[in-house]
C-alpha cells in the first residue's frame, strides 16, 4: 500500500513537470500571467489580460500530427494554465481565463458544467500517454464537440512508436480515423528525450524509472509496461 501511494505521488509530480516542460517549448517565452492553483493553493493569481496582436505561427518540429505527419504550427503570447485541482470550483475566473490567447489544460480535465470557474476555451490539451484511454471514454466530447482543441500527447517511445507496436499511437491512429478533424499531435522521440534530459538535470532522477525504484525499495516489483 505504501508503495502504491508513493507511486501515485511520483506519477503526479512527473506529469506536472512534463506538462510544464512541453509548455515552455511551445511558447516564445515563459510568460504565463494566469497560473491557477497549480499545486492546489486556495489563492488565485490574477493579472489583467491586454490585447496583443497575433504574430505569425511558429513551427514546432518536435510535435507531429498523427494524421498528416506535419509539425505543429502554433504561437502563444499570453497563456492561461488551468489547474486540475478541485479547488478551482467556486473561483469564478472563467471569463478571465477565456480572454487569454492560449488556454492550456491537462489530460481529461472537464470544462462542461464548470465554465464559470474554469472557462470554456481550450487551445492546447497536454495529455500523458496514461490518460489517453480516459479521453477515449468520451470521444464525442473531446474529439468532435471540442475539435478546435490541439491535443499534444507525450509518453515513452515504446508506447508512441509508429511501427505498429506503439500501443498509444495505435489508439490515436484509430481516433483520427473516426474523427478526421481532430488535431492530435505526438512528441517525437528526439523531443521526448530532450525533455527527459531536462527533467533529470533539474531533479537528478530518471522520470521513467523513478517510480519503479520506489517500489523496489519497498520490496514490490513493478510489472513491465506499467510506468
Amino acid at each position: 500500500m505504501a508503495c502504491i501511494l508513493k507511486r501515485k505521488s511520483i506519477i503526479a509530480v512527473i506529469s506536472v513537470a512534463a506538462f510544464l516542460l512541453l509548455i515552455v517549448h511551445l511558447t516564445n517565452e515563459v510568460n504565463f500571467p494566469l497560473i491557477l492553483n497549480w499545486f492546489g493553493q486556495t489563492g488565485v493569481k490574477r493579472m489583467p489580460f491586454s490585447h496583443i496582436q497575433r504574430r505569425p505561427l511558429r513551427t514546432h518540429y518536435g510535435y507531429i500530427n498523427v494524421k498528416t505527419q506535419e509539425p505543429l504550427q502554433l504561437d502563444c503570447d499570453l497563456c492561461a494554465i488551468v489547474s486540475n485541482s478541485g479547488q478551482m470550483a467556486g473561483q469564478k475566473v472563467g471569463i478571465e481565463i477565456d480572454q487569454s490567447s492560449c488556454v492550456w489544460r491537462m489530460n481529461n480535465a472537464p470544462t462542461k458544467g464548470y465554465e464559470e470557474d474554469v472557462g470554456k476555451k481550450t487551445t492546447i490539451r497536454v495529455v500523458s500517454h496514461t490518460s489517453v484511454p480516459l479521453l477515449l471514454k468520451n470521444p464525442e466530447y473531446f474529439f468532435k464537440e471540442a475539435n478546435i482543441t490541439i491535443y499534444v500527447i507525450w509518453g515513452p517511445f515504446r508506447n508512441m512508436r509508429k511501427d505498429g507496436n506503439g500501443i498509444v499511437y495505435n489508439m490515436l491512429k484509430k481516433t483520427v480515423d473516426s474523427y478526421p478533424e481532430a488535431k492530435i499531435y505526438v512528441t517525437t522521440e528526439k523531443r521526448m528525450s530532450y525533455c527527459d534530459g531536462v527533467f533529470k538535470e533539474e531533479t537528478g532522477k530518471d522520470r521513467w524509472t523513478e517510480q519503479d525504484s520506489v517500489c523496489r525499495t519497498n520490496g514490490v516489483k513493478t510489472p513491465p509496461g506499467t510506468g
